[in-house]
């Protein structure tokens, strides 16, 4: 894998980001005990980057990560994401090993209202196998450049 552009990581954290401009992508990886404050450093990290660009498709890997997150945290990472300035319009791909870290994405998505463009796999494999198959298709529920819906003909399998 090739990373042309962005990666970022700091001492303390227990995720960093990498910006993919070939593939259109942008990975979070996060590992160790996370919560509400370390998934916000990485977002707005991200955010921030001059590589990043909404219409990216997203790669979130769980697979090292512990959540330590209240059901009142997702609510505020969901409205975060939600922001203008953090929302992405591409398609995003969560690894999620085990039902905890599942049922977490699951609420991140109905409430940050973004369940037709998310999907949840077991391995990261999955996850970017994925992404590859559909990196040139638009999700659905977004304008493309003639101001009209994009269309799909994925449903949410999740």
């Amino acid at each position: 894998m090739k990373f042309l552009t962005s990666d970022y990581s700091s001492l303390g954290t227990v995720g960093h980001y990498r910006i993919d401009s070939d593939r259109r992508m942008r990975i979070e990886e996060y590992q160790g005990k996370v919560g509400l404050a370390d998934m916000k450093s990485v977002i707005s990290a991200m955010a921030s980057d001059p590589c990043w660009s909404p219409d990216f498709h997203g790669l979130v890997d769980f697979s090292g990560a512990n959540l330590d997150l209240s059901a009142n945290d997702v609510l505020r990472l969901a409205l975060i994401l939600r922001h203008d300035g953090n929302r992405s319009h591409g398609w995003m791909a969560f690894v999620a090993p085990n039902s905890t870290i599942y049922g977490i994405v699951r609420m991140l998505g109905y409430w940050s209202r973004n369940t037709e463009r998310l999907r949840i796999f077991p391995s990261r494999t999955e996850a970017e196998s994925w992404l590859i198959r559909n990196v040139d298709q638009v999700p659905p529920g977004f304008i493309n450049e003639d101001g009209l819906e994009a269309a799909t003909g994925l449903r949410n399998v999740v």
